[in-house]
């Protein structure tokens, strides 16, 4: 998995207390004032990491539907061009700014991001929607964008200085949370109306049918996803190695896919020949690839998101992080939610995995 912003997944990712909206803010809990979605310049501004963009791109496509006018997407080249180019193709690069997420694609020349400039790139706005959910972080990096770009009117999660209309914070999924933002203007909205896979390329989408036309027929694909740089949510790759060994050899009607950018060498087991490093590849090719899985297992990443939002069954390991607001929330799973990483067992997570092959058949 491309690196992600291991601050930014962290502060965003802890805190779970509401904060007092500002003095002038209005909570949101009835509704907004549906002219809104006749503005002219619309703006959504997403700052966060890559897993974050896939768990907002049901209520981005939930809102690009309902405005009149499209979006001008305020967010991190990386995450535009993987998750966000169908909502618009109106973007603006915040890749640069301080403390905000994910790192820019290996390769790339390192950018430094000021305000002014980006609040001229970005122009006149009458709507500004902030994502951001962490009142200390909105208030650090969003604040001094808002106080150039004088929106008409704001819209965000509480904050130290109070947006317009506030959505208040729940402990829901954060899929659930994100999607609070278009069901402002419409209660009846359903997330899963929005929730489909992330929208790969069709030459793209082409290279992973090859892949995946490769396989045996008869012959189902288990997708690993071990790697992350944040290193709480890791699990010990030898209980990977064993989890595997063992899954393989009772379900010879499998093979397994290692996808991510990491390293670990997981096809050193006694099914090694049934495991199949993919590591390195292109996200959008993994993302694709990962789509035409027949079981996912891995920790809390982008990966593991790309795989629910295809409905691949999965298995989620979750340590710090936990699985009630970054897990599964629409396809088949199970998940397997610890204080700590090394709390979870290869047998615990054997059964999990055994429990949805079979399901599935």
């Amino acid at each position: 998995m491309l690196a992600e912003s291991k601050l930014c997944r962290r502060m965003v990712g802890s805190e779970r207390n509401p904060r007092i909206p500002g003095p002038d803010s209005v909570a949101a809990g009835r509704g907004l004032p549906r002219d809104l979605l006749r503005a002219g310049t619309p703006a959504a501004c997403f700052v966060s990491n890559i897993g974050d963009s896939l768990l907002t791109l049901p209520a981005l496509r939930a809102l690009a539907e309902m405005f009149t006018s499209p979006l001008t997407l305020i967010c991190p080249k990386v995450v535009f061009d993987l998750c966000f180019r169908e909502i618009s193709d109106r973007h603006v690069d915040t890749t640069g700014l301080p403390l905000a997420g994910p790192h820019p694609l290996p390769g790339s020349l390192p950018r430094a991001r000021d305000y002014e400039t980006l609040a001229a790139e970005i122009g006149a706005v009458d709507v500004f929607i902030d994502t951001l959910t962490w009142s200390a972080l909105s208030s650090t990096v969003i604040r001094p964008l808002v106080e150039r770009l004088a929106p008409t009117t704001t819209i965000g999660f509480s904050t130290d200085y109070g947006y317009d209309f506030v959505v208040p914070r729940e402990q829901v999924h954060y899929a659930d949370l994100m999607f609070k933002l278009p069901r402002l203007f419409d209660p009846s909205l359903r997330i899963e109306s929005y929730a489909q896979p992330v929208l790969i390329p069709p030459s793209v989408q082409e290279q992973a049918r090859a892949i995946r036309a490769a396989v045996p027929a008869g012959v189902k694909v288990l997708v690993v996803h071990a790697d992350t740089d944040w290193e709480e949510k890791r699990w010990p790759a030898t209980r990977f190695i064993d989890l595997l060994d063992r899954f393989l050899s009772r379900r010879p009607d499998f093979v397994a896919w290692v996808v991510g950018m990491g390293h670990e060498e997981l096809n050193v087991g006694r099914e090694r020949d049934r495991v199949i490093p993919r590591l390195g590849l292109p996200l959008d090719l993994t993302m694709s690839m990962v789509a035409s899985a027949d079981l996912f297992v891995g920790i809390d990443s982008c990966m593991l998101h790309a795989a629910d939002l295809a409905r691949v069954p999965g298995v989620g390991l979750f340590g710090v992080t936990r699985a009630e607001t970054w897990g599964f929330r629409f396809g088949p799973h199970r998940h397997l939610d610890m204080p700590v990483m090394a709390d979870i067992t290869v047998e615990a997570a054997l059964g999990a995995m055994e429990d949805l092959a079979g399901e599935r058949g």
